[in-house]
């Protein structure tokens, strides 16, 4: 079978270490990332690089937005043609929803540059227009006329996919796939001296039952609700305990105040780079995603959940979004908002050894059967070859045609 030319087209990729999964793309195809030059991120404007895989063939352009409000979906590329005149992509793989601004450029110019290539769309849209407002109403206008020009959809969750096909899409035009995954040579699980060296660098001590939180300090992702589960727990248990933070957010000097308050001891760790994230989770003895959905959020995904399960750690998350999708029966779920049944399961995991050594090595044999970029990619090209083949199909049918003629 021929190499499919790929054009995949993302932000996401700007920090080269999230590049594995095109790396293995790209081993089987002729992909060329097209990406913007610069990127905003929560601690400032990012700069392409190419410090981890540089091997990925990419294309760059400046970002421009259209309103002052940086949008993760209003944005486009200052480019005429994204490389499509002179690349002629047999697919060209947007990840953004079918109502970004960049995935109607691309529509656009495959319209105009490569209207042999086949579309797809990567969506992590999870929440039904019901559940969204009046301007997702409105957007739903402009993804409505795009689908159409759309061949195949990868949903980053399962409700992704049931809500595309309530809206008319056959189900055999998507597939539930993450977006990302971890890679074993990245992610793993320290040796014990290794990890009691760390936990001791970072001041844990020996014998204390270690709960981690990776993620932004916001309302949804529940971390007062974390706080509170964490006081409940430091009431009945004689083990000494630390909550240990990493990441930066708004709700930093209420849980400050509130661990205060609960007698809890807490560590904040500072907001560190996806390579980085591997030390942080090893020194933990279980890490919970406590996401709380909202009226306009749902957890997407969780990725941490699949980090810290490659690096052996036991989960604990959530029933908000996708959350129970990814964990399996390789962790804990709790109904979220609820500190009370929080503080149960990490009553569980804090008090049994041998149940933590369990839920690790199921978390562990999940993450490197379902997660790992290798697999992501094996399953992302296996698309390819069967929206590529609608190809070969409708040019056996115009052969056809034409010699019935």
């Amino acid at each position: 079978m021929c190499r499919h030319k790929v054009a995949f087209i993302s932000h996401a990729y700007v920090e080269s270490a999230y590049r594995r999964k095109l790396l293995y793309l790209a081993q089987s195809t002729d992909l060329r990332l097209v990406t913007p030059s610069t990127y905003p991120m929560s601690y400032g404007w990012y700069a392409l690089e190419s410090r981890f895989n540089p091997e990925v063939q990419t294309l760059s352009y400046p970002i421009h937005f259209l309103h002052f409000k940086r949008s993760p979906t209003r944005w486009f590329l200052r480019s005429g043609d994204l490389g499509f005149s002179q690349f002629k992509p047999d697919i060209i793989h947007v990840e953004m929803e079918p109502h970004g601004w960049i995935a109607c450029q691309a529509l656009l110019y495959r319209r105009l540059f490569a209207p042999r290539a086949k579309v797809i769309i990567f969506s992590w849209e999870n929440l039904s227009l019901k559940e969204q407002g009046t301007k997702a109403r409105t957007l739903e206008y402009l993804s409505r006329f795009n689908r159409r020009f759309v061949d195949f959809f990868i949903c980053g969750n399962v409700a992704g996919k049931q809500i595309l096909v309530s809206k008319g899409i056959p189900a055999n035009k998507i597939a539930v796939l993450p977006q990302m995954g971890v890679d074993p040579d990245v992610f793993y699980p320290y040796p014990h001296e290794q990890r009691e060296a760390l936990r001791q660098e970072l001041g844990i001590s020996q014998g204390e039952f270690a709960i981690g939180f990776v993620g932004r300090f916001v309302e949804e992702k529940g971390i007062l609700d974390l706080v509170e589960a964490v006081g409940r727990l430091k009431v009945c248990s004689r083990r000494g305990l630390v909550l240990v933070l990493t990441g930066r957010g708004p709700l930093e000097n209420s849980v400050w105040l509130r661990a205060k308050e609960l007698g809890i001891r807490l560590m904040i760790l500072p907001q560190c780079k996806y390579h980085e994230v591997l030390a942080s989770m090893n020194a933990l003895d279980t890490l919970v995603l406590p996401s709380r959905s909202t009226s306009f959020w749902k957890e997407q995904f969780g990725r941490v959940l699949i980090e810290a399960m490659a690096c052996g750690v036991p989960v604990i998350g959530s029933d908000s979004g996708e959350i129970p999708n990814v964990i399996g029966n390789a962790g804990l779920i709790f109904h979220e908002g609820d500190a009370g049944h929080l503080s149960e399961c990490l009553r569980l995991c804090c008090d049994s050894e041998a149940f933590r050594r369990d839920l690790g090595k199921r978390g562990l044999d999940r993450a490197q059967k379902n997660f790992t970029n290798q697999e992501i990619a094996r399953r992302t090209s296996e698309i390819y070859d069967e929206v590529a083949g609608q190809n070969d199909r409708e040019a056996a049918l115009i052969e056809i045609a034409e010699a019935v003629r």
